[in-house]
Protein backbone atom coordinates (compact mmCIF):
# COMPACT_ATOMS: atom_id res chain seq x y z
CA UNK A 1 0.00 0.00 0.00
CA UNK A 2 2.79 2.53 0.78
CA UNK A 3 4.28 1.72 -2.49
CA UNK A 4 1.41 2.23 -4.41
CA UNK A 5 0.68 5.94 -2.70
CA UNK A 6 4.21 7.06 -3.69
CA UNK A 7 3.68 5.57 -7.06
CA UNK A 8 0.36 8.25 -6.99
CA UNK A 9 1.73 10.82 -5.62
CA UNK A 10 4.63 10.62 -8.73
CA UNK A 11 1.90 10.07 -10.88
CA UNK A 12 -0.15 12.93 -10.14
CA UNK A 13 2.74 15.16 -9.93
CA UNK A 14 3.75 14.00 -13.31
CA UNK A 15 0.16 14.59 -14.17
CA UNK A 16 0.36 18.08 -13.04
CA UNK A 17 3.15 19.45 -14.79
CA UNK A 18 1.47 18.75 -18.39
CA UNK A 19 -0.55 21.38 -19.66
CA UNK A 20 -2.08 19.69 -22.46
CA UNK A 21 -3.81 17.30 -20.09
CA UNK A 22 -4.72 19.99 -17.49
CA UNK A 23 -6.64 21.84 -20.86
CA UNK A 24 -8.63 18.45 -21.52
CA UNK A 25 -9.67 18.04 -18.06
CA UNK A 26 -10.76 21.39 -17.25
CA UNK A 27 -10.46 24.26 -19.93
CA UNK A 28 -11.93 22.13 -22.86
CA UNK A 29 -15.19 21.51 -21.40
CA UNK A 30 -15.74 24.88 -19.56
CA UNK A 31 -14.73 26.42 -23.17
CA UNK A 32 -17.72 24.51 -25.01
CA UNK A 33 -20.31 24.94 -22.50
CA UNK A 34 -19.19 28.86 -22.74
CA UNK A 35 -19.12 28.86 -26.40
CA UNK A 36 -22.24 26.37 -27.18
CA UNK A 37 -24.24 27.48 -23.86
CA UNK A 38 -24.23 31.46 -23.21
CA UNK A 39 -25.79 32.12 -26.44
CA UNK A 40 -28.63 30.04 -25.48
CA UNK A 41 -28.59 30.95 -22.00
CA UNK A 42 -32.09 32.11 -20.70
CA UNK A 43 -33.86 30.63 -23.67
CA UNK A 44 -37.22 28.33 -22.72
CA UNK A 45 -35.51 24.63 -24.36
CA UNK A 46 -36.50 22.22 -22.28
CA UNK A 47 -33.94 19.49 -21.30
CA UNK A 48 -35.63 16.42 -22.55
CA UNK A 49 -34.24 15.99 -25.88
CA UNK A 50 -30.50 14.89 -27.21
CA UNK A 51 -29.99 18.37 -27.65
CA UNK A 52 -31.80 20.39 -24.92
CA UNK A 53 -29.71 23.03 -23.22
CA UNK A 54 -29.83 21.53 -19.75
CA UNK A 55 -28.65 18.06 -20.68
CA UNK A 56 -26.51 17.18 -23.55
CA UNK A 57 -24.57 20.18 -23.67
CA UNK A 58 -22.35 19.63 -19.81
CA UNK A 59 -23.19 15.49 -20.36
CA UNK A 60 -21.08 15.97 -23.58
CA UNK A 61 -18.50 18.12 -22.25
CA UNK A 62 -18.02 15.27 -19.30
CA UNK A 63 -17.76 12.62 -21.82
CA UNK A 64 -15.01 14.82 -23.70
CA UNK A 65 -13.17 14.73 -20.48
CA UNK A 66 -13.47 11.33 -19.59
CA UNK A 67 -12.71 10.26 -23.33
CA UNK A 68 -10.01 12.33 -23.44
CA UNK A 69 -8.13 11.00 -20.65
CA UNK A 70 -9.07 7.70 -21.33
CA UNK A 71 -7.85 7.55 -24.67
CA UNK A 72 -5.42 10.15 -24.95
CA UNK A 73 -3.80 10.48 -22.04
CA UNK A 74 -3.66 7.55 -20.18
CA UNK A 75 -2.39 4.78 -23.34
CA UNK A 76 0.20 7.91 -24.25
CA UNK A 77 1.65 7.64 -20.38
CA UNK A 78 1.78 3.88 -20.30
CA UNK A 79 3.31 4.09 -23.93
CA UNK A 80 5.95 6.02 -22.89
CA UNK A 81 7.10 3.55 -19.75
CA UNK A 82 7.05 0.66 -22.19
CA UNK A 83 9.26 2.84 -24.97
CA UNK A 84 11.69 3.75 -21.75
CA UNK A 85 11.33 0.42 -20.79
CA UNK A 86 10.45 1.85 -17.29
CA UNK A 87 8.32 -1.14 -16.85
CA UNK A 88 10.72 -3.55 -17.17
CA UNK A 89 13.04 -1.85 -14.71
CA UNK A 90 10.10 -1.80 -12.51
CA UNK A 91 9.76 -5.75 -12.79
CA UNK A 92 13.30 -6.09 -11.14
CA UNK A 93 12.43 -4.40 -8.34
CA UNK A 94 10.37 -5.63 -5.35
CA UNK A 95 7.63 -2.86 -6.78
CA UNK A 96 4.80 -4.99 -8.78
CA UNK A 97 4.33 -3.15 -12.32
CA UNK A 98 1.23 -3.64 -11.92
CA UNK A 99 0.59 -1.09 -9.18
CA UNK A 100 1.67 1.10 -12.20
CA UNK A 101 -1.16 0.65 -13.80
CA UNK A 102 -3.21 1.29 -10.70
CA UNK A 103 -1.73 4.42 -10.11
CA UNK A 104 -1.75 5.87 -13.76
CA UNK A 105 -5.77 4.57 -13.13
CA UNK A 106 -6.13 6.28 -9.73
CA UNK A 107 -4.96 9.67 -11.01
CA UNK A 108 -6.45 9.92 -14.00
CA UNK A 109 -10.04 8.97 -12.29
CA UNK A 110 -9.32 11.58 -9.56
CA UNK A 111 -8.70 13.86 -12.06
CA UNK A 112 -11.79 13.09 -14.13
CA UNK A 113 -13.55 13.50 -10.93
CA UNK A 114 -11.77 16.87 -10.50
CA UNK A 115 -13.29 17.51 -14.09
CA UNK A 116 -16.87 16.47 -13.80
CA UNK A 117 -16.91 18.44 -10.57
CA UNK A 118 -15.37 22.03 -12.15
CA UNK A 119 -18.30 21.05 -15.07
CA UNK A 120 -21.36 21.05 -12.86
CA UNK A 121 -20.01 23.90 -10.80
CA UNK A 122 -19.72 25.89 -14.51
CA UNK A 123 -22.83 24.81 -15.45
CA UNK A 124 -24.60 26.08 -12.51
CA UNK A 125 -22.86 29.61 -11.95
CA UNK A 126 -21.89 30.22 -15.38
CA UNK A 127 -24.95 29.44 -17.03
CA UNK A 128 -27.08 29.70 -14.54
CA UNK A 129 -28.66 26.16 -15.17
CA UNK A 130 -29.49 23.33 -12.15
CA UNK A 131 -27.38 21.16 -11.37
CA UNK A 132 -27.61 17.02 -11.88
CA UNK A 133 -31.35 15.88 -10.47
CA UNK A 134 -30.94 12.89 -9.89
CA UNK A 135 -27.30 12.06 -8.12
CA UNK A 136 -27.60 8.89 -7.79
CA UNK A 137 -28.02 7.77 -11.15
CA UNK A 138 -25.41 10.37 -11.91
CA UNK A 139 -23.23 9.01 -10.19
CA UNK A 140 -23.36 5.74 -11.58
CA UNK A 141 -23.76 6.80 -14.96
CA UNK A 142 -20.48 8.54 -14.76
CA UNK A 143 -18.70 6.07 -12.88
CA UNK A 144 -19.70 3.21 -15.79
CA UNK A 145 -18.74 5.86 -18.45
CA UNK A 146 -15.48 5.83 -17.01
CA UNK A 147 -14.70 2.33 -16.43
CA UNK A 148 -15.96 1.77 -19.91
CA UNK A 149 -14.13 4.64 -21.64
CA UNK A 150 -10.90 3.62 -19.10
CA UNK A 151 -11.53 -0.36 -20.26
CA UNK A 152 -10.71 0.85 -24.06
CA UNK A 153 -7.49 2.98 -22.90
CA UNK A 154 -5.88 -0.19 -21.11
CA UNK A 155 -6.96 -2.14 -24.01
CA UNK A 156 -5.21 0.92 -26.72
CA UNK A 157 -2.24 0.31 -23.99
CA UNK A 158 -1.83 -3.36 -24.70
CA UNK A 159 -1.28 -3.27 -27.89
CA UNK A 160 0.65 -0.11 -28.98
CA UNK A 161 3.77 -0.78 -28.87
CA UNK A 162 5.29 2.40 -28.41
CA UNK A 163 4.06 6.37 -27.44
CA UNK A 164 3.68 7.57 -31.10
CA UNK A 165 1.38 4.41 -31.93
CA UNK A 166 -0.72 5.09 -29.00
CA UNK A 167 -0.82 8.48 -29.95
CA UNK A 168 -2.47 7.99 -33.22
CA UNK A 169 -4.75 5.09 -32.13
CA UNK A 170 -6.51 7.27 -29.54
CA UNK A 171 -7.33 9.76 -31.69
CA UNK A 172 -8.49 7.65 -34.19
CA UNK A 173 -10.65 5.90 -32.21
CA UNK A 174 -12.15 9.11 -30.04
CA UNK A 175 -13.44 11.20 -33.02
CA UNK A 176 -16.02 8.53 -34.79
CA UNK A 177 -16.76 7.81 -30.79
CA UNK A 178 -17.73 11.53 -30.64
CA UNK A 179 -19.37 11.73 -33.98
CA UNK A 180 -21.82 9.02 -32.61
CA UNK A 181 -22.28 10.98 -29.88
CA UNK A 182 -23.99 12.71 -31.49
CA UNK A 183 -21.64 16.02 -31.16
CA UNK A 184 -22.03 17.28 -35.08
CA UNK A 185 -24.92 15.77 -35.82
CA UNK A 186 -27.72 15.41 -33.51
CA UNK A 187 -28.68 11.02 -34.04
CA UNK A 188 -32.30 11.46 -34.56
CA UNK A 189 -30.50 13.08 -37.83
CA UNK A 190 -28.43 10.08 -38.82
CA UNK A 191 -30.08 7.19 -40.60
CA UNK A 192 -31.62 4.65 -38.67
CA UNK A 193 -28.96 1.92 -38.27
CA UNK A 194 -26.09 4.59 -37.30
CA UNK A 195 -28.37 6.20 -34.81
CA UNK A 196 -28.80 2.77 -32.79
CA UNK A 197 -24.92 2.23 -33.20
CA UNK A 198 -24.61 5.37 -31.70
CA UNK A 199 -26.74 5.15 -28.80
CA UNK A 200 -25.18 2.07 -27.65
CA UNK A 201 -21.39 3.49 -28.42
CA UNK A 202 -19.50 4.08 -25.51
CA UNK A 203 -19.25 7.88 -25.62
CA UNK A 204 -22.96 8.05 -26.98
CA UNK A 205 -24.64 5.80 -24.21
CA UNK A 206 -21.91 7.82 -22.02
CA UNK A 207 -23.66 11.31 -22.77
CA UNK A 208 -27.55 10.06 -23.13
CA UNK A 209 -27.40 8.41 -19.43
CA UNK A 210 -25.74 11.53 -17.75
CA UNK A 211 -28.19 13.91 -19.50
CA UNK A 212 -30.73 11.39 -17.97
CA UNK A 213 -29.79 11.78 -14.91
CA UNK A 214 -28.90 15.44 -15.03
CA UNK A 215 -32.65 16.08 -16.10
CA UNK A 216 -33.88 14.17 -13.31
CA UNK A 217 -35.00 10.82 -15.03
CA UNK A 218 -33.61 7.74 -14.86
CA UNK A 219 -30.44 6.34 -17.54
CA UNK A 220 -31.94 3.40 -20.11
CA UNK A 221 -30.82 0.23 -18.25
CA UNK A 222 -29.72 -1.15 -22.29
CA UNK A 223 -27.27 1.94 -22.30
CA UNK A 224 -26.04 0.89 -18.63
CA UNK A 225 -25.46 -2.66 -19.69
CA UNK A 226 -23.76 -1.82 -22.89
CA UNK A 227 -21.08 0.28 -20.98
CA UNK A 228 -20.54 -2.39 -18.52
CA UNK A 229 -20.17 -5.16 -20.52
CA UNK A 230 -17.51 -2.63 -22.75
CA UNK A 231 -16.27 -2.25 -19.36
CA UNK A 232 -15.46 -5.77 -18.50
CA UNK A 233 -14.78 -6.82 -22.34
CA UNK A 234 -12.25 -4.01 -22.95
CA UNK A 235 -10.32 -5.14 -19.20
CA UNK A 236 -10.16 -8.70 -20.18
CA UNK A 237 -8.60 -7.94 -23.22
CA UNK A 238 -6.29 -5.56 -21.94
CA UNK A 239 -5.40 -8.20 -19.11
CA UNK A 240 -5.01 -10.97 -21.73
CA UNK A 241 -2.96 -8.75 -24.06
CA UNK A 242 -0.56 -6.23 -22.40
CA UNK A 243 3.03 -6.54 -22.07
CA UNK A 244 5.33 -5.00 -19.91
CA UNK A 245 8.10 -4.79 -22.99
Amino acid sequence: MNALSKLVAVEAKLFLREPVSLFFVFALPLGLMLVFGLPQRGSTTEGTGQHGELTFLPSLALALTIGMLALFTLPMALGIYRERRVLRRLATTPVNPALLLIAQVVVNLAMGVAGAVVTALGVRLLLDQPAPANVPAFVLAFLLGVACLFAIGLLIAALAPSARAAQSIGPTLFFPLLFLAGAWLPRDQMPTVLARIGDYSPLGATVDTIAAAWAGQTPAVPQLLALAVTAVLGCLLAVRFFRWE
